[in-house]
């Protein structure tokens, strides 16, 4: 028996690197994660008896079954069009109304939400790399920016509405506005992070100052951006909603608008369940756009 073999019985007696494997493949076997579901959706329906319902008739906690029965739903909420007539002036629900109603409704709230987090990361990417050239603006920044990450964000929808009314561009600024404040602060903290030997070391080969803080500074700080970036992508369907929700003829936040006020607790966790997936996916979509842009990082 060799050495080696000799120094690794007694681990395996002892239970050491063996053991955490197994509890590891224990956990994964498909059983255990359906036994798991299977728990979840006995529980979720227990809650869903227990709780009742509402004035409206409807499931103070909604099932499987209630979300899925709010899904024809989404053809109320289709202007018209299309050879398919709005429900608002007498059209029947009809499946293609439902898939219209659903396409519209997200695809304009993504609309806002694409739109918003262009214009926010990248004034708050720009304002920090125009501060952070100078150390003595980078300071007398850092405070307000931090304050601006500080705010209440969604508490200021209503701000946003007394300055912009129900308008279109009134839920992309707040959008816009949400994303800067995110952005900003940790852009200047990034950008403050770089350690000082890469410019120096550029500037010892020939690089002039701007160009050392263009292709050095700045792609060293990128890594450090990423938080930020999709901090505000994931907190950006909770403003675009709440921006929507304020006024706005069409949208998720309009459909939550309307479901909350008619007691349609189904069409709420519907809605919920939607954003919560397209906010997933756009975390995966951001996410892997980061990782290609700094593949070079380790």
């Amino acid at each position: 028996m060799s050495a080696a073999s000799v120094s690794r019985a007694p681990m395996r007696r002892l239970g050491g690197g063996g053991s955490a494997s197994a509890t590891t493949a224990k956990a994964m076997r498909p059983w255990v994660v359906v036994a798991s579901v299977g728990v979840m959706l006995i529980l979720w329906h227990v809650v869903s008896a227990i709780a009742g319902e509402n004035k409206s008739n409807e499931a103070m906690v909604p099932t499987i079954v209630d979300i899925a029965n709010a899904v024809p739903r989404f053809a109320d909420y289709w202007r018209g069009g299309l050879g398919v007539e709005a429900t608002k002036v007498g059209g029947d629900v009809t499946a293609q109304g439902v898939i219209l109603g659903f396409l519209y409704n997200v695809g304009l709230s993504g609309y806002r939400l694409l739109v918003g987090l262009l214009l926010g990361i990248g004034a708050g990417i720009g304002l920090a790399v125009c501060v952070s050239w100078s150390r003595v603006l980078r300071d007398i920044f850092t405070l307000p920016g931090h304050f601006a990450r500080m705010l209440p964000l969604l508490a200021m929808v209503p701000l946003f509405g007394l300055w912009f009314g129900n308008t279109e561009h009134g839920s992309i600024l707040f959008v816009a506005f949400t994303a800067f404040a995110l952005v900003f602060a940790i852009a200047l903290n990034a950008i403050g992070n770089v350690a000082s030997y890469y410019a120096q070391f550029a500037q010892s080969l020939g690089a002039s100052p701007v160009r050392t803080y263009v292709e050095v500074i700045l792609p060293a700080a990128l890594p450090q951006l990423r938080a930020g970036v999709l901090l505000s992508v994931g907190f950006g369907w909770s403003a675009v909603i709440a921006s929507e929700y304020l006024g706005q003829e069409y949208g998720l936040g309009k459909i939550v608008q309307s479901a909350e006020f008619f007691g349609r607790t189904n069409l709420l966790a519907l809605v919920a369940f939607i954003t919560l997936i397209l906010a997933a996916a756009s975390l995966w979509a951001a996410s892997r756009a980061l990782d290609w842009a700094t593949r070079w990082a380790e």
